[in-house]
């Protein structure tokens, strides 16, 4: 529930200047390492905006899966666990290029 109440924070700080405007779509995107379950923060989400002005808000949220890159051999690779271990070189402790990410990416406004 802290990160839809940090979402909505975002989302009425994004909207400020609009107030005659009515959110119609959220979009965030959520990285694999974020463990963050989208049916959960749906619920969560669809609980928090009842009886608000966002009630009939969709949330959409894209999940990204994690990839890492090998500070060694420069192989990119998927990463299924905390621990990025290149699977070509077994070299430890590579570059996170995605998959930490929690942001509120655009809003739909009618």
């Amino acid at each position: 529930m802290s990160i839809v109440e940090a979402l909505l924070e975002q989302i009425r700080q994004e909207t400020r200047d609009y107030p005659a405007k009515r959110v119609s779509i959220v979009r965030v995107r959520i990285g694999a390492l974020r463990q963050v379950v989208p049916e959960t923060l749906t619920f969560c989400f669809t609980a928090a905006v009842r009886g608000t002005p966002l009630e009939n808000c969709r949330l959409d949220i894209e999940q990204l899966p994690a990839t890492a890159r090998c500070r060694k051999c420069s192989l990119m690779f998927p990463v299924t666990e905390s621990w990025f271990e290149c699977p070509s070189c077994h070299e430890a402790g590579a570059e996170l290029l995605q998959g930490n990410e929690l942001e509120l990416m655009s809003l739909d406004l009618t």
